[in-house]
């Protein structure tokens, strides 16, 4: 197999200004077949899709409704197949890793929260010393590109995005849609309908930790949630945390290396 190319887009360090394309480039080892196309982790029961290589322009036109100044657009080009898990971290799965023994509640089905970012990479960590792999949190390229599945809008749904189609609250819409619920709660992990690429929950439910900094204080947290209005699920928009906090909604997914 020819040594592939990874582009990585790496915005400024405190979000704004030029954007700095890194090219790294490096061999895969050849493999024997293609990785599966969904795969489950076996000791927490975590669903993985497999994503595809591709090209696609991160950010938002300032044309988009929400538009903020540290989305500026930019190509990249995700040059290795990658695995993404299809919903967020369940506080089933979490305590199956971090709390073996913990019994079952009526929220386990729903994603764990009050995650800080350190304690989220331990449990990326943890998982990849169980054997099954590389784990860790998804850089913020990675989480854009899978939110998006190929489109280029707003959401994944489209320009609009309502509350039949995600948990966040809609009592505070973006101009021009509609006023939608406020469930004022987490929903279970997968309640709504996947992306083209099979992710659910990429837009609302819990907000989730990606691996990358802001700045010298804060990483990037992606996606939205049940307490934060419309424009805070759009594929782009870019929220911060400092990396000891919690919040009750608040939570990660994992990705995988394929290779």
């Amino acid at each position: 197999m020819a040594a592939p190319q990874w582009t990585a887009a790496v915005r400024s360090r405190h979000g704004l200004g030029l954007l700095v394309a890194v090219l790294l480039t490096g061999p895969i080892a050849a493999c024997a077949s293609q990785p599966p196309a969904r795969w489950r982790e076996p000791h927490t029961q975590i669903e993985f899709v497999l994503l595809p290589a591709g090209d696609f322009v991160a950010g938002s036109p300032d044309t988009e409704p929400g538009h903020q100044a540290d989305e500026q657009l930019y190509p990249v080009r995700v040059g290795r197949p990658f695995y993404m898990a299809a919903r967020e971290v369940t506080r089933r799965q979490w305590n199956a890793l971090m709390n073996p023994g913990a019994a079952a509640d009526a929220d386990a089905d729903r994603p764990v929260v009050n995650v800080s970012w350190f304690e989220a990479r331990e449990f990326a960590e943890r998982l990849t010393g169980t054997g099954q792999g590389r784990f860790r949190l998804p850089t913020e390229v990675e989480w854009e590109y899978a939110c998006r599945a190929g489109t280029t809008t707003a959401y994944s749904t489209g320009p609009q995005l309502s509350t039949d189609e995600a948990n966040y609250n809609g009592l505070f819409p973006l101009p021009g849609q509609a006023i939608g619920q406020n469930r004022a709660a987490l929903t279970p992990a997968g309640t709504f309908a996947p992306n083209a690429w099979g992710l659910y929950d990429m837009h609302g439910n819990a907000w989730e930790w990606t691996s990358e900094g802001y700045d010298e204080e804060r990483k990037v947290i992606r996606g939205g949630s049940w307490r934060f209005n419309a424009d805070s699920a759009r594929c782009a928009l870019r929220y911060t945390h400092r990396p000891e906090d919690r919040g009750d909604s608040l939570g990660f997914r994992i990705a995988r290396d394929a290779f």
